[in-house]
């Protein structure tokens, strides 16, 4: 009997205060506002105002040419990106993004990217600025795998929350991308075959504005 007593006087404390520490478990996972996993995606009006290229290649009537050119103008295009990535705190989203898109006159590119985000504020449940940047490849010719292209973009925006699960992002962005667009012979009026191409070497600025759904 005595050690039933001794039992039923340890369990009681335990009894009545189970139901605080229980509500205090809760209340910290009622903070943790955010998913950990995030998938989403972004569609961007990509605005290029320049490009530096160099190309040397073997012309039609046999001859070598070394081409370096500077341009600056506005060239339109557009790019859609699926990404799906982690929530390493309520401020930081590390993802990885790919798609397709364009990125100077009749070029187009797949690009494989790593993004990171910083959201200022707290609360994931409220609207917040954010600024981001991102690292990655390109792939514009199916052809010649070998020739990838390089790809950088930093920016910021502004998140809406529409609620727990589901975000709207409005986003402005400059880009770099070092890549290898196809070289343009005037002589033929054509572009230059690959086996007569021997560097086709191009960077190229845009701005960027998009708008992306995270879920």
């Amino acid at each position: 009997m005595r050690g039933n007593r001794i039992i039923f006087a340890a369990l009681v404390p335990a009894l009545l205060f189970s139901p605080f520490q229980a509500s205090g478990r809760d209340d910290g996972a009622a903070k943790r506002a955010w998913p950990r996993f995030t998938f989403g995606i972004e569609s961007s009006y990509v605005l290029t105002f320049m490009n530096r290229s160099h190309f040397n290649f073997i012309s039609a009537d046999g001859g070598r040419r070394d081409v370096k050119s500077f341009s600056a103008g506005l060239w339109s295009n557009g790019q859609f990106l699926v990404h799906g990535g982690v929530n390493l705190t309520e401020k930081v989203n590390i993802s990885l993004y790919t798609g397709y898109g364009g990125i100077f006159v009749r070029e187009r590119m797949v690009p494989v990217s790593v993004r990171v985000s910083w959201f200022y504020g707290r609360d994931p449940m409220k609207n917040r600025w954010m600024s981001f940047c991102s690292v990655g490849a390109g792939f514009n010719n199916p052809d010649r795998l070998s020739r990838i292209s390089a790809e950088g973009k930093a920016g910021g925006g502004y998140r809406i929350s529409l609620n727990r699960h589901v975000k709207m992002d409005l986003l402005l962005a400059f880009q770099e991308v070092y890549t290898h667009i196809r070289a343009y012979e005037n002589d033929t009026g054509s572009y230059v075959p690959e086996e007569r191409l021997r560097r086709n070497d191009t960077w190229i600025g845009a701005f960027t504005f998009g708008i992306g759904l995270v879920f």
